[in-house]
């Protein structure tokens, strides 16, 4: 990714136009934007978004990205972990498209063939949620592309998408939002929702952020963590490796 570059643009460039998922860390940013989960402001909304923070000189330690296609352009939806320039760590949802690169940066990323995520109104949360579409044919597919849906506890949700993926599952990444966080052996968060995103391999490992207060990191908790608004996961295959490891 180019220094100088938005986030969005860079990972358009990095992709070629095509949607994928980005691991991101260690990324260096002169301007980083954020905002938290907060309470909605109406009854049309389960919850709603903080202020914008903007933080210089900042770096992003860990973040994923699905990067997909909204209103006729690359759209990217980000979760993660990022200190500021006095080290002190901040967490929640990434914009991308007002967020600009430092330093050139080599990258993680999984770029897809036959499926990405658009956005779409849903009349279920009131949102414009990312979907997955068909793009086009796959012959031998190594990954799947899904959304969770509200109220589905989501370790029984990725079960069932393990069930028909047709491949043994290697990881799973994704990011969306929680009813709460509830962590195994270790305090979770209480708010209505949080912001989350998978860390690991396996689906249990997450960093998530509430309303107020720290992010908290750990695993979920069995058969009780609910999806709040939506959660957006791809299943990889053992053979679906990053497709690109280079500043080109």
């Amino acid at each position: 990714m180019r220094a100088g570059s938005t986030l969005l643009q860079a990972m358009v460039d990095a992709a070629g136009g095509k949607g994928a998922w980005f691991d991101l860390r260690d990324v260096q940013v002169k301007v980083l934007t954020f905002v938290r989960p907060a309470p909605s402001p109406d009854d049309s909304h389960v919850a709603w978004y903080g202020a914008q923070t903007v933080l210089a000189d900042a770096t992003i330690t860990l973040a994923g990205a699905h990067l997909g296609w909204r209103d006729g352009a690359g759209f990217a939806h980000v979760h993660g972990l990022w200190w500021d320039r006095t080290g002190t760590p901040h967490a929640g949802h990434l914009l991308a498209e007002a967020t600009v690169l430092a330093v050139d940066h080599p990258v993680d990323v999984w770029v897809l063939d036959g499926a990405r995520m658009e956005s779409t109104p849903d009349p279920e949360t009131g949102f414009t949620l990312f979907r997955p579409t068909r793009t086009g044919p796959v012959d031998a597919p190594n990954a799947v592309l899904a959304t969770i849906s509200p109220n589905v506890i989501i370790d029984d949700a990725l079960g069932k998408i393990a069930a028909v993926a047709g491949f043994p599952v290697s990881a799973i990444k994704g990011l969306g939002s929680l009813i709460g966080t509830r962590l195994s052996g270790r305090a979770g968060l209480d708010d209505l929702a949080t912001e989350v995103l998978l860390t690991g391999d396996a689906g249990k490992g997450v960093m998530a952020v509430g309303f107020d207060g720290p992010a908290v990191a750990g695993d979920l908790a069995t058969d009780t963590n609910r999806v709040c608004v939506t959660f957006e996961v791809i299943l990889l295959a053992g053979a679906a490796r990053p497709a690109n490891r280079s500043t080109d």
